[in-house]
């Protein structure tokens, strides 16, 4: 029976071919050779199940075991950083398990009766078929809501975009929605266009609510992403306005980083450790690939478009006239390098680039022009890394992902933007072991970073005056702009939003009184601005003729001889910045009473206790999880958790934007009769809506989890199974006071709470040698969750949202998002597999998504009238079930000792299905099958 995986990678490019779990490490002064990958380990004495699994997610590196090898017997305690043969020779002493490498594959496995030769005790043969196999790890236990994918599993999982968090959308509490292919919005160039990572909700929590690291390091954006639970926070194809106070591009995660750096990826959806903070959903950990033992180095190029692309006609309505296909291009390329520098440093770079360019099509209106706009990621990264033969490594690595996409409205002149989201993140990293045993403390280790993390999120505009002007005036300079009697042209200037984060992170872990402990602290100085440099400005209302006079010198609203506007809305200028200083304390402690009946029982109390000085709250967050390890290899767990949210900057922001001023201005008709004069002499007539956040009083949003899990290896099939329920419950979440008119002010408050529910169920197992020959990695899981929340945004506009008719009733478009909630796809099922043949020259993957039917609430397309008012009908209407397949194929052409050629191939919606949403007659059309080639070349 296999319970884990293997791999070829397991001691470096050391030529071993048998071990024996009879000698006897040196652990006081051990050697490591450069050649030879070491880890930081920290298992306590316990089953050796658990113990192996630890290991194989420690060190990222899976196994395989023998029928008949007894496991549930405790091993040795392994605290410190040892290669994987020190590790188990440790681990394993004393015990009547043993272990190999056959074939290059990590073996684990009975002691057999032995001959002596020589006095060394010789294992069995054991014939494995494998050279490397990807990694993935169900975690039970306190690991309950991890779940680890190795480097092959990214390879495999990830689609052509380089996304790394599309690898987590066959997570069982991963909900998402790709535009243009889920959710009810058709495919569109902005889409295609938008290269930042994909959105995720975790355990229900909003897209902002994640925390996301890399490196240990957090690249959370704490300015927030206004927007909507399920919005992309980028203009639509056919938006020919935007609102001047919104910043696009706005994302989770200050920088984007390519999944081809990445060594390892891990999700936690529950039973999170005291060590995380700031998120109410998740935590995402991506690990760096550390630089090699030997010269390494690789290049790739790939590419995708719309003559890749079918796409599905899925409107009821007759498509709009000037509604097309999206056409784009899109190219990614990327090259690293990776060297030893001597016998202890090593370092590792790389750089890559990815483009978009999309051309859309103008209506009639605008005699049917085009706009091609352009998107380009770029991703660079250095890593120098240190270590000594003592354990001790000195690390220190940058990551900068600048961002640029390009927007302008088809049917608006003069209106082009760049959005720009740019990232930085630098760390030094300092993991030492200390050989220190006394007052029943043994086994130390402290791992710290200094950290300083920098972003800027800006809409960079050609313009940033707004107008509407006339054509009907003979000889106007605006004759020809457009074929209608109004035309728009420029845009709404500049607006920019920067973050700045410092922080240092010290963690000590050891064992104490026969437990183990996690000692650490968080401290972030936190700054950022948000600012508008000069007025902006939209005029609308005119006056035209030939007597038409501009009094005023350099007035861009008048024309002479032409057009005049008379009302305009004026956004002001202003540069606003906060800043604050967060700091934790966090410590668990985790012991385990084995004197239970049938197995061993394991308690892991912990706490995190959070100051910040913007609200100025102390909060405390317990943390705790107990499992029941039985003699059967099933575990049973049970956790009661509190997390508290972290993005306070947003509201900030808000806080120092100013409200909305319209004015107006008269012409002087008596001056020169039979003249229309104009002069800039602007009133203010009423104002916009502002949005208050003091911070005075307001509690800090948290959730309140319960959780209970059960681990097993599923009879007859065998693999590792998961169950999980998981139950969360928002307090004091943030809203819009209840009192408020919605007028002219929101205010902030704790009114807001949420509800998550999930049901789910969990299945891998890595099979050696399939039916049809090579390697097999199945996970099956399935979920049912139920989501409720009081109040989806906080951010909603006056002139974003409006009163529609549902169920008889006028409600607000906001309360109708509530109403949706849940990205509405309450039942679903996943399946991945990768697979390799060939020796491992062909390599596929397969993941599939199934969603079952459901009842969502829709626009009906027509309008009913309600105490004389007409209003947008929505009515309930029921989402058909659906079935989305994904593929990738990874074939070495050239396969030579020094120097590999891959053909690269990737496939969405392999089954070129249309989508269960009927679509608007704007955007009618659902992407289809989706292709992706490429080439890498890895010396």
């Amino acid at each position: 029976m296999f319970c884990a995986v293997a791999t070829s990678a397991l001691f470096g490019a050391v030529p071993v071919t048998s071990l024996h779990a009879q000698e006897k490490p040196v652990v006081d002064t051990p050697v490591q050779p450069r050649t030879v990958a070491t880890y930081r380990f920290d298992i306590p004495s316990q089953s050796l199940m658990r113990a192996l699994e630890l290991l194989s997610q420690q060190a990222g590196i899976p196994f395989s075991v023998q029928d008949g090898t007894n496991l549930a017997i405790n091993g040795q305690s392994v605290v410190g950083r040892f290669s994987i043969e020190n590790a188990l020779l440790l681990m394993l002493e004393g015990t009547d398990v043993t272990f190999a490498v056959a074939d290059g594959v990590l073996v684990i496995s009975p002691k057999l009766s032995t001959q002596s030769l020589g006095g060394e005790v010789v294992t069995a043969p054991v014939s494995v078929s494998a050279s490397r196999t990807p990694t993935f790890q169900l975690g039970s236990g306190a690991a309950s809501g991890s779940t680890v994918y190795g480097e092959e599993m990214i390879d495999a999982q990830v689609q052509g975009s380089s996304d790394p968090n599309m690898l987590f959308r066959a997570n069982p509490n991963v909900q998402y929605v790709v535009s243009g292919q889920r959710g009810e919005e058709g495919a569109t160039a902005v889409a295609e266009q938008d290269l930042r990572p994909q959105n995720i909700s975790i355990s229900g929590a909003g897209v902002d609510q994640n925390n996301f690291r890399l490196d240990g390091v957090g690249i959370n954006s704490f300015g927030g992403a206004e927007s909507n639970y399920n919005d992309s926070n980028m203009p639509e194809d056919d938006d020919n306005s935007i609102n001047a106070d919104t910043l696009h591009g706005l994302h989770p995660q200050t920088v984007y980083v390519d999944s081809n750096v990445l060594e390892r990826a891990e999700i936690i959806d529950s039973n999170v450790s005291a060590k995380y903070g700031g998120f109410q959903g998740g935590v995402v950990n991506y690990k760096v690939k550390d630089p090699s033992d030997e010269l390494t180095f690789g290049a790739s190029i790939k590419r995708g478009g719309s003559n890749w692309n079918d796409y599905h006609l899925k409107s009821d309505e007759t498509p709009d006239t000037d509604t097309r296909e999206p056409e784009y291009e899109k190219w990614f390329y990327s090259a690293s390098a990776s060297t030893p520098l001597d016998d202890n440093w090593g370092m590792l770079v790389s750089a890559g680039r990815r483009t978009a360019e999309t051309t859309k099509t103008a209506g009639d209106k605008y005699y049917g022009r085009q706009v091609t706009t352009n998107t380009k990621a770029d991703n660079v990264l250095g890593k120098l890394r240190y270590e000594n033969d003592t354990g001790t490594a000195l690390t220190t690595q940058f990551v900068y992902a600048p961002y640029a996409q390009e927007f302008e409205a088809s049917e608006n002149y003069d209106s082009k933007m760049d959005i720009i989201g740019n990232g930085l993140t630098t760390y030094v990293g300092l993991e030492k072991p200390f050989e220190y045993d006394g007052y029943g403390v043994s086994n130390l280790f402290l791992d710290t970073k200094l950290s300083y993390n920098t972003s800027e999120n800006a809409r960079d505009s050609e313009s940033n005056v707004r107008r509407q002007v006339s054509t009907s005036v003979a000889g106007s300079k605006y004759a020809d702009f457009c074929d209608s009697s109004t035309c728009v042209t420029g845009w709404y200037g500049d607006l920019a939003q920067t973050q700045r984060d410092v922080g240092y992170t010290a963690d000590l872990t050891g064992d104490v009184w026969g437990g183990n402990f996690l000692l650490g602290t968080d401290i972030h100085h936190l700054s950022g601005t948000r600012e508008r440099s000069e007025d902006a400005y939209y005029a609308t209302t005119r006056t035209t003729g030939t007597n038409v006079v501009c009094g005023t010198a350099g007035d861009i609203f008048c024309d002479d001889g032409d057009q005049a506007n008379r009302r305009r809305v004026k956004y002001e200028a202003f540069s606003g910045s906060v800043s604050l200083v967060t700091a934790a304390l966090y410590n668990e402690y985790t012991f385990t009473f084995d004197d239970v009946p049938f197995g061993e029982f394991e308690v892991r109390p912990g706490a995190r206790l959070e100051r910040e000085t913007y609200l100025g709250n102390t909060n405390l967050a317990p943390r705790l999880t107990a499992t029941y390890y039985t003699d059967w290899d099933i575990s049973f767990t049970a956790g009661w958790n509190r997390y508290y949210a972290a993005n306070m900057l947003s509201y900030a922001y808000q806080d120092a934007t100013p409200a909305t001023v319209s004015q107006t201005r008269t012409a002087d008709t008596t001056t020169t009769p039979g003249s229309v004069i104009f002069y800039d002499d602007w009133a203010a007539s009423s104002t916009g809506v502002k949005r208050s956040f003091s911070g005075s009083g307001l509690k800090t949003p948290f959730s309140d989890e319960q959780t209970a899990a059960i681990s097993f290896p599923l009879p007859f099939l065998g693999g590792t199974t998961r169950l999980k329920w998981m139950e969360r419950k928002g307090r004091d979440q943030f809203s819009r006071d209840s009192t408020d008119s919605g007028s002219t002010e929101y205010n902030l408050s704790n009114e807001g709470s949420s509800l998550y529910t999930s049901y789910s169920a969990e299945w891998s197992r890595e099979i050696g040698s399939g039916p049809f020959g090579g390697r097999h990695v199945f996970n099956i899981n399935g979920q049912y969750s139920e989501r409720r929340t009081s109040n989806n945004s906080y951010y909603v506009t006056s002139d974003e949202t409006e009163n529609v008719a549902y169920n008889g009733q006028v409600i607000s478009s906001m309360d109708l998002s509530v109403l949706t909630g849940n990205l509405d796809e309450p039942i679903f099922f996943n399946a991945s597999l990768f697979s390799s043949f060939d020796d491992d020259r062909l390599r596929t993957g397969l993941t599939g998504r199934y969603t079952m039917a459901y009842t969502t609430i829709t626009d009906s397309g027509s309008n009913t009238t309600i105490d004389g008012e007409s209003y947008d009908l929505y009515e309930d209407g029921d989402a058909k079930a659906r079935f989305d397949l994904d593929m990738t194929l990874d074939y070495d052409v050239i396969h030579e000792e020094h120097g590999v050629l891959t053909l690269n191939a990737s496939i969405e919606n392999v089954l070129n299905r249309g989508g269960a949403h009927t679509l608007s007659s704007s955007t009618p059309y659902r992407k289809g099958r989706t292709v992706w080639l490429g080439l890498t070349y890895a010396y």
